[in-house]
């Protein structure tokens, strides 16, 4: 085995060993006398062959020995323990040189990440001196700004500019002076064009040597799109919101002017305005009329107010009945003076059409400011969106009020048609009581007399005039039957109880149906009419039992109270499906008893199961007075 110390390394200009070259001290350096511990440094050479003319420049590959490092470095004794004093100096030179060079590299380096990033970012970033004078910024904050390079945004006086507030950017100042930087400010910028847009904004100071702030930092993300995208949501929101508040208006009262009212306070409060109306098309009168109004002079009404559309050929044309338009979303608004004979109470109203079914029915007016543009936009396309929506109820109440007419024409028609009926049978009935009723006594007492001259005639002539008499005296009857059914005279003689009684006692003769009859609070007389529908719908409700019902029993009571007379009809017959009631052969018989009910204001309810007998409930309203 060969234990010879190998040679130098052939780039060696010395046979000295490397620690004798450098001056170690022996005690304490790790390599002394470690002849086998290879250079980390030059490969297939050990430590201690490795050595130069000048040992300092050498040195250096020793400073960041491994050996070297896992021990002198780390060790609290310092450099002196392993290094000669006359190589302190030039160590302590050599690692501040090489400090020195490791920072500038890693400066280098660091400002080359940062530039990257800088440039690179698609975020804005700007750097102002504490004036706001600008000092640098990136490629992105001259495009979205809307220069063409940097150059422009130097020249610009100070940052201020480029804010749409003023206020946005001495908060920001402000923030970050106290607390050292900002996070996620909302502000709004002004780009070249003069058009805004909104950036969520972070920043922090820029410091001097001292630590002192001598500048601003800021990075802005634009989020535009984003504010864009939720001024939409929200205005959406608006409009569904009054669309819904009017829908609700609709389903809770049938009345127009209340349902108006309600969309023109949601208007309002919407769109920030303090004043409005609407205003109904009358094509009959040719004139407009104020329907709702809010924010409008006190004394403003539809009989003291007009208004003039400043269009005399719109004012014109949409006052005609003919008039037909083309189906639009919207249509475009127009101006209107609110007047007060010939004094201006309100000028230059914005007015929106309302419409439905091809033809103009209103028009919403409303006090804009001057400062204020509701005709383009989302406020324009609410307007549309209410005129249309609008236009429906207006067109469904109007039907409804039309139908609500004819309902109170046909009541009052069939009020004069059942009035005119009992005048008639009154008429009928007392002609064939005084009339017809006197004839047949006078020819009874003519055959009377006559039969006294003819008292030796032949025994058939006898029988045939008593034949006759018996005839005469049937048919009186029947006529009294009939004059008491047409209207009895008890009616109106005596009253309702007894007239009822003497009609029910009647039936009753005749009938196996078993009556229960009574009547409950009537210590005066109510109206004749009054009495006169209670003997008919009693009447209607008997006359119903004993054809159809096929029924063992019969009730009726009539009770009166205030602020209603109950009548209650009911019997244990075979009953009948509701649903078809129009079909039942008692249809004609129940739907007088329900127009008769009507006539004084009353209700009718029917309820009737199969098998299980029928009720009848009516309710009719009285008034308390002195004289029922």
């Amino acid at each position: 085995m060969n234990t010879e110390p190998p040679k130098p390394h052939a780039s060696c200009k010395s046979d000295f060993h490397c620690r004798e070259i450098l001056a170690c001290n022996r005690k304490g350096c790790p390599a002394y006398d470690s002849n086998r511990l290879s250079c980390w440094h030059i490969s297939g050479t050990l430590c201690d062959n490795h050595g130069a003319i000048h040992g300092p420049d050498k040195f250096r590959d020793c400073l960041i020995c491994p050996v070297f490092q896992c021990h002198a470095e780390s060790d609290v004794r310092g450099w002196n323990y392993f290094v000669s004093d006359e190589l302190s100096g030039f160590i302590k030179q050599d690692l501040n040189t090489l400090t020195l060079k490791k920072l500038e590299d890693h400066i280098r380096f660091s400002e080359g990440n940062y530039r990257r990033l800088f440039e690179g970012s698609k975020d804005m970033i700007f750097i102002t001196d504490r004036n706001g004078v600008f000092e640098d910024v990136n490629q992105a904050c001259v495009d979205l700004l809307g220069y063409t390079d940097k150059r422009e945004l130097f020249d610009l006086s100070s940052v201020e500019s480029i804010y749409a507030k003023v206020t946005h950017w001495t908060v920001f100042k402000k923030q970050i002076d106290q607390h050292g930087f900002v996070k996620d400010f909302e502000a709004q910028f002004k780009r070249k064009d003069r058009n805004r847009i909104h950036c969520l904004i972070s920043g922090h100071a820029v410091r001097g040597i001292h630590g002192e702030i001598v500048g601003y930092q800021g990075i802005a993300k634009d989020i535009t799109a984003r504010m864009d995208a939720i001024r939409n949501f929200r205005q959406r929101h608006r409009e569904l919101w009054v669309l819904n508040t009017v829908a609700f208006a609709m389903n809770r009262s049938l009345n127009l002017n209340s349902i108006l009212l309600t969309a023109l306070e949601k208007v309002l409060e919407v769109l920030d305005l303090s004043a409005g109306g609407i205003f109904l098309i009358d094509t009959n009168r040719s004139e407009f009329v104020l329907s709702a109004k809010k924010g409008f002079p006190e004394n403003s009404n539809e009989n003291t107010v007009k208004i003039k559309l400043q269009d005399e050929v719109l004012m014109q044309s949409l006052v005609r009945k003919d008039l037909e338009l083309e189906p639009e979303p919207i249509f475009p608004p127009f101006r209107a003076d609110l007047m007060s004979g010939s004094r201006h109470l309100l000028s230059g109203l914005t007015c929106f059409l309302i419409t439905a079914r091809n033809k103009a029915c209103g028009f919403l007016a409303l006090d804009v400011p001057s400062d204020r543009n509701i005709t383009e936009g989302h406020d324009y396309h609410l307007l549309g969106s209410l005129g249309n929506f609008l236009g429906g109820s207006i067109e469904n109440a109007q039907l409804l009020d039309t139908i609500q007419q004819h309902r109170e024409q046909l009541k009052r028609l069939t009020a004069r048609l059942f009035h005119s009926q009992e005048t008639e049978r009154r008429r009928i009935a007392r002609e064939l009581h005084d009339e017809a009723g006197q004839a047949l006594t006078g020819i009874n007492f003519t055959l009377e007399s006559a039969e006294k001259y003819l008292r030796d005639a032949p025994g058939p002539l006898k029988d045939l005039i008593l034949d006759v008499k018996k005839q005469i005296n049937q048919t009186y009857h029947e006529m009294r039957r009939l004059s008491h059914r047409l209207h009895p005279a008890l009616l109106t003689d005596m009253g309702l109880e007894p007239a009822l009684d003497a009609y029910l006692t009647g039936v009753a003769e005749y009938s196996p149906i078993q009556i229960d009859f009574k009547m409950i609070g009537f210590i005066d007389r109510v109206s004749p009419d009054i009495e006169s529908v209670l003997y008919r719908l009693s009447q209607e409700a008997l006359t119903n039992t004993l054809k159809h019902a096929q029924a063992d029993t019969f009730s009726l009571s009539i009770i009166k109270g205030y602020p209603h007379i109950i009548f209650v009809a009911r019997d244990n017959g075979k009953g009948f499906d509701p649903d078809a009631f129009d079909e039942n052969k008692q249809a004609l018989g129940l739907l007088s008893m329900r127009e008769r009910a009507a006539m004084l204001g009353g209700t009718f309810h029917l309820s009737s199961t199969k098998g299980k007998g029928t009720k009848i409930r009516i309710e009719i309203p009285v008034k308390e007075s002195s004289d029922e």
